[in-house]
């Protein structure tokens, strides 16, 4: 941002002075740090291509950077390379919103962390942005295991949103898109006969009526959409796959932290072969319960095997393409996608019969 090239920014022990070329070098040897880039969410680029990156930061009006230097150092020495602790950054990325910006930094030499040098900065830059920018409002965008950045933005007054109702409710409107396209494009009768014969089924029916989980019209044949089913598929995927998922995912990048190869596969692996086969066999027996059947062990014993094998040919490469070829800018956007392709593909496993089933007689 060409508004801040003249710029500096004088705190008690940090200086905040605008990214230019010379201190680009630096920068990169900075960003060769795998924790750096996880945390920052950062790609690994070559010398040239950091040159670039600031030219063009230079250039942009909705970027502002600071690079952060160590006050005692830089008095000392003048030197504003060897200073260097770190850089601090406003995004203005909504061009609804442009008074709205996305606030980042990073203390990169860890001789000065936890020395309140990252959270001088960040009070110097919010207070430009505010009486300079004219910005009236902030986020920022922090992984799940950065504790203490965590930590920082919420004494600064900053207050987290709620990801795990976000993503319950994205998960709940995944299964149940899925299958109101699958009732969309073929013509479903179901026809479930209940033998209402012990106590425990009687009352897991009634409940389910209450609820109006249950096919009231099981034997007209009707193009008209299935609302219960629709109903069971936006429960399983609001209070049951969100929750799940959402808790899942968190542990899963707090205990393999990192971006390398290795770790990527392990967390490709991990999810597949340990959190897959318990998901699905949930998913089967709460759909069965849901539906009022008197063995809901009967569809999963069915289509377990059949369900989990296509979820490994599905999903090993499509994550494998994920992480190997698709930028990291798009791979939420990819795995949205994909997991609402999963979702509708479990969606036909469970409209398929149980006898054809017990039969191998699976179409795709």
């Amino acid at each position: 941002m060409r508004d801040n090239e003249c710029t500096k920014i004088i705190g008690s022990n940090v200086i905040l002075v605008p990214y230019k070329k010379k201190h680009v070098e630096r920068y990169h040897e900075w960003m060769k740090s795998a924790e750096l880039r996880y945390f920052t969410g950062s790609e690994m680029l070559t010398l040239e291509e950091e040159f670039q990156m600031q030219q063009r930061w230079h250039q942009d009006q909705d970027k502002c950077t600071f690079i952060i230097l160590e006050k005692t150092v830089f008095t000392t020495s003048g030197n504003e390379i060897e200073a260097m602790i770190g850089d601090t950054n406003l995004f203005f990325n909504e061009s609804d919103q442009p008074n709205t910006a996305e606030v980042e930094i990073m203390i990169a030499n860890v001789t000065y962390r936890r020395k309140k040098r990252g959270w001088e900065a960040m009070i110097l830059m919010l207070l430009y942005g505010i009486s300079v920018l004219n910005v009236t409002k902030y986020i920022a965008k922090i992984k799940f295991d950065n504790e203490k950045s965590i930590k920082m933005f919420e004494k600064l007054g900053f207050h987290k949103k709620r990801p795990l109702l976000f993503n319950s409710m994205i998960y709940g409107s995944f299964y149940t898109g899925a299958e109101f396209a699958q009732q969309t494009y073929t013509n479903i009768e179901e026809t479930n006969t209940f033998e209402i014969k012990k106590p425990l089924s009687l009352w897991i029916r009634n409940f389910n009526q209450k609820l109006g989980l249950l096919d009231e019209n099981n034997s007209a044949q009707s193009r008209s959409y299935n609302w219960a089913q629709l109903k069971r598929y936006a429960i399983y995927g609001c209070f049951i796959a969100g929750p799940i998922l959402h808790g899942w995912y968190k542990w899963l990048d707090i205990f393999y932290k990192g971006q390398t190869i290795k770790i990527v596969l392990t967390k490709l692996l991990v999810d597949q072969f340990i959190l897959t086969p318990p998901l699905i066999t949930l998913f089967f027996i709460s759909m069965s319960l849901m539906e009022g059947k008197l063995n809901p062990l009967d569809e999963c014993k069915a289509k377990f095997l059949q369900t989990f094998k296509t979820s490994c040919m599905y999903w090993l490469p499509v994550q494998f393409l994920n992480f190997l070829l698709v930028p990291s800018a798009l791979r939420v956007s990819f795995v949205s996608i994909a997991a609402f392709c999963w979702v509708n593909i479990l969606c036909y496993l469970k409209s398929i019969p149980v006898s054809e089933c017990n039969n191998n007689q699976i179409k795709y």
